[in-house]
């Protein structure tokens, strides 16, 4: 099939019983008398709106090609999605953002002049923002909260007033934490933080791309749970609700460490009561005590106490992308419901997954190849259950269909980044590196994307072989 779109087709033309291009004999017959379903297609070419065809019973078809139309219309769709929002924060006085604590007032303004995202071309309003994150406000290049006077949706997504900004200053493609977002949406769970890529003007200086999401809390569009009063005390009502965390930062008010070394925080209620507290506590300690056990019986086994399937999922995400935060030491997060068992409710902060990480100790490495989350603290207790293999082994087998498209999806996220990534990095340059990742540059933004995309490639070839010989 030629595309003849910049060039006119050949000429073709039957001379006397024969067919021939540019007056070249084809040794194809021209016979009309033989029926369209048994001629042969002598050419077939396309104009970029029709396909044309001749064929060897002297017949010249038409064919007004939709599909070639709606290409084209998408090829324009997604370059309209280059134009990312952009989101002008102007602060009181121009004052700086000192730290993690204090909000500095002022204002933000979300353009999206295409309305892709939305159904209005500019929002603003009154907000605060301080610095937010752990390691990476450190980076040059920083992370902010952002906290709206009043309930408003951004880009389409639910209201709320607390919203994060996401520098994503280790990650040289800027996309890992929507990827991994995309896989939280596959694997379903309760929750999947909304994001979208951004570029951010402070002051009216420009600070490059950024990932706008929800930020992480209790709410009933966010994590959906009735969290327990800290007044309450006593029966039924102090077994739920609680939002935790796992996090070795330990800079929640309310923090311990399990009997296997897990560092956990009590997000919501920040301050529990004596009794809430012993409770929790106790809780996880019965856990880990079936864990040592290695008991997977319902009844008194450790699935009594905690939601498999959901503990499935985040083994198999966390796994995947080779999260050196995922081996339950960092942006973990677990519900206790009341009436319902321990879930792992969402995923968190994804910037050194899929090789961006150099510091793995043993001989786990930063390539592709084998396990890490399933190395330590509660996983090699839970894969010592049969019955947990097998769970594994088929929930992975119905999620890889769809993990087999992710590169696709890393390809589009770039794409719409290939403008604004050119302006990011004029200001935060790809050459620069965190000194303790112990990932050097590529050298460039395409570099970058294709690295991601072949590390996953080969990640996911892996585990779905080793994970299939358990």
């Amino acid at each position: 099939i030629y595309d003849c779109t910049e060039k006119s087709p050949a000429k073709v033309e039957a001379v006397g019983n024969w067919w021939t291009i540019n007056g070249s004999m084809l040794g194809i017959e021209a016979d009309s008398s033989v029926p369209d379903l048994e001629s042969v297609p002598v050419y077939v070419y396309y104009d970029a709106k029709t396909l044309y065809a001749y064929l060897s019973n002297r017949k010249h078809l038409v064919f007004p090609s939709k599909v070639l139309e709606d290409e084209k219309e998408h090829q324009k769709e997604m370059e309209r999605r280059q134009n990312i929002p952009v989101i002008h924060i102007k602060t009181k006085n121009s004052a700086p953002i000192l730290n993690k604590k204090d909000y500095v007032d002022g204002t933000i303004t979300i353009s999206d002049p295409e309305k892709l995202y939305s159904d209005v071309a500019e929002f603003s309003a009154e907000m605060g923002i301080r610095g937010r994150g752990n390691s990476t406000w450190s980076f040059p290049k920083k992370p902010w909260k952002v906290k709206l006077k009043e309930k408003a949706s951004l880009l389409g997504m639910p209201a709320d007033k607390e919203w994060a900004l996401l520098a994503n200053y280790a990650d040289r493609t800027l996309v890992r934490n929507i990827v991994a977002m995309k896989l939280s949406e596959i694997c379903g769970f309760s929750w999947t933080p909304r994001m979208h890529s951004v570029e951010v003007y402070l002051n009216g200086k420009y600070q490059g791309v950024y990932t706008l999401c929800e930020h992480k809390k209790v709410s009933s569009d966010r994590v959906d749970i009735d969290v327990v009063g800290e007044d309450v005390t006593g029966g039924d009502a102090i077994t739920g609700g609680y939002y935790l965390e796992i996090e070795e930062q330990q800079d929640e008010t309310t923090c311990w460490w399990t009997s296997m070394g897990v560092p956990m925080m009590f997000s919501d209620p920040e301050e529990p009561n004596s009794e809430q507290l012993a409770y929790v506590k106790s809780l996880f300690e019965s856990f880990e005590q079936a864990l040592w056990a290695r008991d997977y019986s319902q009844t008194s086994g450790y699935p009594k106490y905690i939601d498999v399937d959901s503990f499935v999922d985040y083994y198999i995400v966390q796994e995947l992308t080779k999260n050196i935060d995922g081996n339950l030491r960092k942006s973990s997060f677990i519900t206790k419901e009341r009436g319902k068992k321990m879930e792992m409710y969402h995923l968190w902060d994804f910037d050194l997954t899929l090789g961006n990480c150099g510091y793995f100790w043993g001989n786990v490495g930063n390539g592709p190849e084998n396990f890490w989350i399933k190395l330590d603290k509660w996983y090699p207790h839970l894969f010592a259950a049969p019955a947990l293999v097998d769970k594994v082994q088929k929930r992975w087998n119905e999620l890889k269909p769809e993990f087999d498209k992710i590169p696709e999806f890393i390809d589009e996220q770039t794409f719409y980044l290939a403008k604004a990534q050119e302006r990011n990095f004029k200001v935060w340059s790809i050459w620069e590196s965190v000194d303790w990742v112990y990932f050097p540059s590529l050298g460039s933004y395409e570099k970058e994307v294709d690295y991601l995309k072949e590390f996953y490639t080969k990640r996911l070839e892996w585990l779905d072989t080793e994970l299939n010989k358990l």
